[in-house]
């Protein structure tokens, strides 16, 4: 069932596993028709979609990712399904070093301030975490 925050008991999960490898997470993302800004936020009343005010926190995060060594791999709207079906408008996959580098952004000192644009744009999301075995056309 696609969420917006993960679980305490997720969050925990995630944290404590004891792979010390990279993670590369798979976001699958729904977007809001229209970005929902708080009435604080300096962007309330602007004309924006989910999707730009998504772009915008995304642009911040890649920012965070590569101070502690992370990479978006693919950003891309979704085409069609070929197999399967789904109602997700996009695909996002970052990879980092490891999960640590991952919550060292949640805790980046811009995160507050970066994420009110996916609060504002992203209607819900599935996120995967996987250990990659293949990266960049070869096994690891």
């Amino acid at each position: 069932m696609p969420a917006f925050q993960p679980t305490a008991a997720q969050f925990r999960a995630f944290r404590d596993d004891p792979h010390g490898g990279p993670v590369a997470q798979v976001n699958l993302l729904k977007f809001r028709v229209k970005a929902e800004y708080r009435p604080e936020d300096a962007e309330h009343g602007e004309d924006l979609t989910g999707r730009e005010a998504y772009a915008r926190y995304s642009e911040m995060f890649s920012v965070a990712m590569e101070e502690v060594g992370g990479v978006t791999l693919l950003l891309g709207d979704t085409e069609r399904y070929f197999i399967g079906g789904g109602d997700w408008d996009a695909v996002l996959v970052n990879q980092f070093p490891n999960r640590q580098a991952f919550i060292a952004t949640l805790n980046h000192k811009n995160y507050k301030d970066m994420s009110r644009h996916r609060e504002a744009g992203l209607l819900c999301q599935d996120l995967i975490v996987t250990r990659p075995t293949w990266a960049g056309g070869q096994k690891l």
